[in-house]
């Protein structure tokens, strides 16, 4: 489901091209890389818009993409491939986060079901190390206790093919920060809050995959996005300053989105980094565009000239 969302988004930035007055051509990176070469000396573009999520169905591939516009010697937008390849591993992304002292909810890898987990403070939450959109994420990766915590490790290892990155879970606000580059620096856009007021008693506050991508599912219908966040100043101007500094830590570029969580004594936590995140019209980044006072087609067209600009460095 959040693949096929990628197909709205490209409609939303082919039409702003176009209303740019740009010729856009629309490449699928589907199972075959050499028809993609193959067309991209055809066409010979003067940039490439980069929306790929994932190559031969696996979002870890993702970055090879603008490894492969580099060595064809074409800009492209977004993040490059080392960004792309670190945020698609939680436990690097937290491994730098922790060197760098920005803070982040504590946190184990297991890449086996371990026979016991010794002193784990509940609740915590349980995610495939690799994956992205939310997915394998679900109101059951949040768990209390021991048992349930070796039971969902072995799901994720056994679903997913991959470690499981066991995390702390912070219950308290959540705050999406859209970022982007302009005339040099790094500009947060209006933060956003998803407001969990709306879910019973009992469920676990989280953005999980039902809630990003199923809209008849009762959380996405009860998850509420408030745009711009109801923060008192300080509070907002130090959410800020930490997702800059991870955008920067991580070396994302042009636009990002990194997602942070407040404890109830005021204390942040970034929990995701979303290179390159989703442009839709309905999505997040967006939501916050507007708040901003920012049109799409601005947006699409401050990305196209960061490329071309960058096209005298090939």
């Amino acid at each position: 489901i959040s693949e096929d969302g990628v197909l709205e988004e490209i409609g939303a930035v082919k039409d702003a091209l176009s209303a740019l007055g740009h010729e856009p051509f629309v490449l699928a990176v589907r199972n075959e890389i050499l028809s993609i070469v193959h067309w991209l000396k055809k066409i010979e573009p003067d940039v490439v818009f980069n929306l790929c999520e994932s190559v031969y169905g696996n979002s870890c591939l993702e970055m090879n993409v603008p490894a492969l516009l580099e060595l064809l010697r074409l800009p492209y937008t977004g993040s490059p491939p080392l960004a792309l390849g670190l945020c698609q591993d939680k436990a690097k992304v937290k491994d730098i986060l922790v060197s760098r002292g920005i803070p982040t909810p504590r946190y184990k890898v297991f890449e086996r079901v371990p026979l016991r987990v010794r002193g784990h403070l509940f609740p915590v939450i349980v995610k495939p190390v690799h994956e992205d959109g939310s997915l394998g994420i679900s109101t059951q990766s949040v768990v209390m206790g021991e048992e349930a915590l070796l039971e969902r490790i072995d799901y994720v290892i056994r679903k997913y093919r991959q470690p499981a990155l066991v995390e702390e879970f912070i219950d308290g606000r959540e705050i999406n920060v859209g970022l982007m580059e302009s005339n040099g620096q790094v500009k947060p856009l209006p933060l956003s809050e998803i407001d969990y007021s709306d879910f019973p008693e009992g469920v676990p506050k989280i953005c999980d995959y039902q809630a990003k991508w199923v809209t008849e599912s009762s959380q996405y219908q009860r998850t509420k996005p408030i745009c711009p966040a109801p923060l008192e100043w300080v509070l907002a101007r130090q959410v800020e300053h930490i997702a800059t500094k991870t955008y920067r830590a991580l070396g994302c570029r042009d636009y990002a989105r990194v997602d942070v969580r407040i404890d109830r004594e005021g204390r942040i936590f970034v929990i995701d980094v979303n290179p390159n995140p989703d442009i839709s019209p309905q999505s997040g980044m967006v939501r916050a565009l507007k708040a901003g006072d920012m049109s799409y087609t601005e947006f699409v067209e401050i990305l196209l000239d960061r490329a071309l600009q960058r096209k005298a460095n090939f």
